[in-house]
């Protein structure tokens, strides 16, 4: 197995762990009127603009 088929394996496996458990964790904020955590914030946004930005690279580089 090689470095970049490892990084691939790691990201399928904790990306959607992280936006699952954002969103859940986010949503159980929302419905309770607590204030969100600001790191919360910032990792469900940074995974979610991470992802959406791949998909737009691979996008472009197969045109």
């Amino acid at each position: 197995m090689t470095l970049n088929e490892r990084i691939t394996f790691v990201k399928s496996i904790v990306r959607p762990f992280i936006i699952v458990w954002g969103c859940i964790i986010y949503g159980f904020c929302v419905m309770k009127g607590v204030v969100i955590p600001q790191p919360l914030s910032w990792l469900i946004s940074a995974v979610i603009i991470e992802y959406f930005g791949e998909r737009a690279i691979k996008r472009f580089k197969e045109k």
